[in-house]
């Protein structure tokens, strides 16, 4: 049994029944991979799309840099839309900025459907670029981004030697904001290692800076990702502490999916000290955060977290209630991985209930379920790699026209100076020809 919830924090309870309130064995696991431009949480960003149609190439990337990743969970693929005409823009006007943002821009879409290979052939292009042009900043995002492919795919040295190189440009652009890239993901990996000491004082590095700049949704992340530590080292009294104030944090920058994430992570302490009322008041009011910020995906998480908690205690009856929610709200938004996930949860509670005929009826719509999310899983990949190939090679094709553009100025520039030469020689010779003709005119004479 699995109790979810996304952003900054995965936890995982065991699947204990009864004993389940006295026997947690846990694991925390950082899923959010922050990216200097990214909010803490879902903003709308309509203005921001529509004004991109009607802009200038330097505008939309400007806006692109902005959104790209905020994008709400049901709409992830629309980034594709603006990667592709950035693409083509950059092709047409020979922008090699906006070929690289769109190389940089697609890298953690891609990283989400688990391409890595792909996601880090992108980004590399990206890198060269900013290489070439000396852009530190965007080098820092750069690296950031390909320490992010490494971390998730286990690859922990490559990711911290990532990081590293972040944090080396970062501190060469002169911006400071770009340094705590590195700060929040490299604490994040050494907890992951197990050096509590290193990681404690980065997220404190990091928590300092954004409480003096006044950066609200990036200290609600460090106080979780401080919460978390302590949550590891089992002082709960701590961890509580941290919470809240991730969790104020998020109310006043009025980010609601974060104020759900302080008290979903409040729910969870409370859980594992057996504080079983606080706890269930706090997963309610995680719920109620999640509907204020309107976004069904998380609606539906919310609604799935308090079927774990009823089931971990017992409370089959508002287990389903709160399973049958999350799954209706699922399926409303047509979110297969949250009917697989409600499916799931109610076979197992009525296979421990012994209500067979409940339990076939919801194994069928489980099979239907996994069937079609395995479906629009290939079909998202093949999709992506189809687009990112796409414009692989429109790229190659027309970074190869431009090349032969500038090639062709060249020849140019050098025809001019070597006709430029010719005449020079003419008109030496021509006086050459002058003074002689004189010179021999004089000595005659």
């Amino acid at each position: 049994m699995y109790m979810r919830y996304t952003l900054i924090f995965s936890y995982f309870c065991n699947n204990a029944l009864l004993s389940i309130m006295k026997q947690v064995k846990y694991l925390i696991s950082v899923s959010f991979l922050i990216l200097f431009n990214l909010s803490f949480g879902q903003e709308s960003i309509s203005d921001k799309l529509k004004e991109y149609e009607t802009s200038s190439l330097n505008k939309k990337m400007d806006l692109f840099f902005y959104f790209f990743q905020k994008f709400e969970s049901d709409q992830k693929d629309s980034v594709l839309y603006y990667v592709n005409d950035l693409i083509s823009e950059g092709i047409k006007s020979k922008n090699h900025n906006a070929i690289a943002l769109a190389n940089f821009g697609i890298g953690p879409y891609l990283l989400s459907h688990s391409l890595f290979e792909e996601a880090e052939t992108k980004l590399e292009r990206a890198k060269k670029h900013y290489h070439k042009v000396e852009n530190d900043t965007m080098l820092a995002d750069v690296y950031n981004t390909l320490g992010n492919s490494a971390f998730l795919q286990g690859k922990l040295a490559q990711a911290e030697l990532n990081y590293d190189k972040s944090r080396e440009y970062a501190l060469n652009s002169g911006v400071d904001k770009f340094t705590m890239i590195s700060t929040f993901n490299l604490s994040r990996l050494y907890l992951n290692q197990g050096k509590v000491d290193e990681a404690k004082k980065m997220i404190q590095d990091y928590i300092d800076f954004n409480l003096a700049d006044g950066a609200m949704r990036p200290l609600a992340a460090g106080y979780g990702l401080m919460g978390q530590l302590y949550l590891n080292q089992n002082d709960n009294k701590q961890a509580i502490d941290y919470f809240t104030r991730s969790m104020e944090s998020g109310l006043t920058a009025g980010n609601m999916p974060a104020v759900a994430n302080g008290y979903t992570n409040l729910a969870i302490v409370e859980y594992i000290s057996d504080e079983m009322r606080k706890s269930e008041q706090y997963f309610q009011l995680a719920l109620a955060y999640r509907q204020k910020a309107g976004d069904k995906y998380y609606i539906s998480e919310g609604y799935y977290n308090l079927g774990d908690f009823y089931y971990g205690t017992a409370k089959f009856d508002s287990a389903i209630i709160n399973y049958a929610y999350s799954l209706k709200i699922a399926e409303e938004s047509k979110n297969l991985q949250g009917q697989k996930d409600a499916l799931s949860a109610l076979d197992a509670i009525y296979d421990s209930l012994n209500q067979k005929d409940d339990q076939i009826a919801i194994l069928k719509k489980l099979l239907l379920a996994q069937e079609k999310l395995a479906k629009q899983q290939s079909y998202k990949d093949i999709n992506a790699l189809k687009l990112s190939y796409a414009q692989s090679e429109k790229e190659a094709i027309n970074t190869g026209g431009i090349r032969e553009d500038q090639l062709q100025g060249k020849v140019i520039e050098y025809q001019s100076v070597f006709n430029n030469w010719i005449w020079v020689v003419f008109s030496c010779i021509a006086l050459l020809l002058v003074f002689g003709y004189f010179f021999k005119r004089s000595k005659s004479k």
